[in-house]
């Protein structure tokens, strides 16, 4: 289980330190504790304003695009404000792309599912909830992630992730879950290859504004169980972890279609450029995909 010690998956955001481990003893405490690390990010980050309101997800979108955020005394919230904190200009990507697309289905209407999202904002919603960057510096990892080739990427080359791999968690419904997880819960990934590990929080918000301007279905993201990943959970270190085929499962097999074509990615630094093995096509039911697949609410 979880560490409150250890915890790599919080490492853009301060680690142990970003843990949500403060009393609660006041209405907004959450909110107010936010406000006080924006410091100089001010100017990019809205202001973090205590709320005990149930919102809809696009009425929540349109409250952060008019310059505030609400926030809940609760986790969840928290990690969204850490985020926010660490990359400001990837939420309000995120955030105007919301509303950039609802207002333009409001003019020229077209047939949605039954929660009112088109497939932009399930996918935006998706990986502002539970979206992750796989990064490596050994493009075949990445082909093993698309390929759900489980026992190269996670036992065979294992020592790689020691020295050339890192999870870059951003979806702050899967930081919230992080301190309670449990073997199925899955990161949704996109794998990129990059040159150096060594990259600053700037060049991460950088490569992060560029995946999510490529994001345009659901089926573009890849299932990685985060508690597999090598160095995260002593869990992972038992005989026959890897062997539970409902977690680890099979890549399904269906027709190509570049609507529901996996990203992946090589990053130099300045240029991001579609990798070798773009074109896995997904089935469209998330749950066939990965064990999985709830939505974590407005926020």
């Amino acid at each position: 289980m979880a560490d409150s010690n250890n915890a790599p998956w919080l490492w853009p955001y301060g680690e142990y330190l970003a843990h949500f481990d403060f009393p609660v003893d006041q209405a907004g405490v959450v909110s107010r504790c936010l406000n006080q690390l924006r410091g100089e990010s001010a100017e990019l980050v809205p202001e973090f304003v205590g709320s005990s309101d149930s919102l809809g997800a696009l009425e929540y979108e349109r409250l952060v695009h008019t310059g505030y955020i609400p926030t809940r005394d609760i986790s969840h919230d928290w990690y969204n404000g850490l985020v926010w904190l660490a990359f400001p200009k990837v939420k309000q990507l995120i955030n105007s792309s919301h509303i950039e697309d609802a207002n333009k289905r409001e003019v020229l209407p077209g047939c949605l599912p039954a929660n009112g999202r088109s497939r932009l904002r399930d996918t935006l919603t998706l990986f502002d909830e539970s979206g992750a960057l796989f990064l490596t510096t050994e493009w075949s990892l990445c082909e093993a992630l698309l390929h759900h080739d489980w026992r190269t990427l996670l036992i065979k080359q294992r020592d790689s992730w020691r020295v050339g791999t890192k999870v870059l968690l951003f979806g702050h419904g899967l930081l919230d879950s992080m301190s309670r997880p449990y073997k199925g819960l899955c990161a949704k990934v996109v794998p990129v290859q990059v040159q150096s590990l060594d990259m600053s929080l700037s060049e991460l918000q950088q490569l992060l504004l560029l995946v999510v301007e490529h994001l345009r279905d659901p089926g573009n993201l890849s299932p990685l169980p985060v508690m597999g990943i090598p160095g995260w959970f002593p869990d992972s270190e038992a005989p026959g972890f890897y062997d539970d085929c409902s977690v680890y499962r099979a890549k399904p097999t269906r027709r190509h279609s570049s609507f529901h074509e996996r990203l992946a990615f090589v990053w130099d630094g300045s240029t991001l450029v579609p990798g070798k093995c773009v074109g896995q096509s997904l089935p469209e039911l998330q749950g066939e995909e990965s064990p999985d697949s709830s939505e974590h609410g407005a926020g």
